[in-house]
């Protein structure tokens, strides 16, 4: 326990308190959310610390503050390792403007650093707790940045031109030259087979995946399970790249079918050029898909897949959020991350 003034900051573990960490979060989050997908949320690898869970309490000992640490497996400068993924931050808005969620995050990242020296810090904060990170010492490493692939520019256009008429001629001309290029640019390269499960085939293919530098996510047969195949809500599918009959690629991507996009999660390749080809194929595939207006996916600015992504006509938009990393030893900050939307601890 940890006193600062007249409130004070505890840190316990997930099992026990699953009531009160649902009833903060959805307290200070406009979509609430259900135990079986918090159950979802603080589930642990088999090799990883137990959660944990640090409170922000009143003097009369309401917990007014929280914020959580799950530890997920990423890969650092080629060896594995158990990486404190931070979230749920929340606070009581009748206490918020005092300094308070600041307090809570320094005892987090104190208590990180005296009981788990070894293990980078990462987390995609909100603005309001990105500002409080930063004064306890955590550092923006880099910015995400959303690509978007527009396939059906209608309303693009119509923004330019008055005539909703000539805005569907025009459209309708960038559609057919997109789809002779993209034709063209998949000729032998390969074939793209989509499922709403993960077989064996790309579990295998997990399996085999070799280490990579910097800092990257574990997108081993147990991440993907977890992360895709198990998540509580949202349903994926899995786009996976062949080449003469051997498994040369994966994309993870979900239809959001009201937004009329398909948002890229993951995606992974054995070579440049296997990457390549696998996403010509995903935008000709998009291409047949009815009131499909969009493609995105959301990288951060060093990314190594934004080179094919610009050859193949994506769009780079402003940068909407930061991710924030930290460690005992300074290893955290020297790394170079590869960051995607499926690294958001929901």
């Amino acid at each position: 326990m940890h006193d600062s003034g007249e409130f004070s900051c505890e840190v316990t573990g997930f099992p026990g308190y699953e009531q009160e960490i649902l009833r903060l979060r959805n307290s200070n989050r406009n979509e609430p959310e259900t135990r079986e997908y918090l159950d979802w949320r603080y589930q642990r690898s088999a090799d990883s610390p137990e959660p944990q869970v640090f409170w922000l309490l009143t003097p009369d000992r309401q917990r007014i503050g929280m914020a959580s640490v799950v530890f997920r497996p990423y890969w650092s400068n080629n060896m594995r390792v158990q990486t404190a993924v931070v979230g749920d931050i929340s606070l009581d808005t009748r206490w918020r403007g005092r300094g308070l969620g600041q307090t809570l995050l320094r005892f987090m990242t104190e208590y990180l650093d005296a009981h788990f020296p070894q293990q980078p810090a990462f987390v995609i904060p909100t603005e309001a707790a990105r500002r409080a990170l930063a004064n306890v010492g955590w550092v923006t490493s880099g910015a995400l940045v959303p690509h978007v692939y527009v396939l059906d520019a209608t309303r693009y256009v119509r923004a330019l031109v008055r005539s909703g008429w000539l805005a569907t001629r025009i459209a309708r001309r960038m559609r057919a030259l997109e789809r002779i290029v993209t034709r063209l640019r998949t000729k032998r390269v390969g074939a793209l087979h989509l499922k709403d499960t993960l077989d064996e085939s790309l579990l295998e293919f997990a399996r085999r995946l070799p280490p990579s530098g910097g800092a990257v996510r574990d997108l081993g047969p147990e991440s993907l399970n977890w992360r895709y195949a198990q998540h509580p809500h949202t349903r994926f599918t899995f786009a996976r790249f062949t080449r003469s009959g051997e498994t040369r690629g994966l994309l993870v991507f979900e239809d959001s079918t009201l937004e009329q996009t398909w948002s890229i999660y993951d995606l992974a390749a054995k070579t440049p050029a296997n990457l390549s080809a696998r996403l010509t194929l995903f935008v000709q595939r998009a291409r047949s898909a009815p009131d499909l207006v969009t493609l995105r996916v959301t990288l951060d600015e060093r990314h190594p897949c934004r080179a094919q992504l610009r050859a193949l006509g994506f769009i780079a938009r402003r940068p909407d959020t930061v991710f924030q990393v930290h460690s005992h030893s300074g290893m955290a900050e020297r790394l170079a991350w590869c960051v995607t939307q499926g690294d958001k601890d929901t």
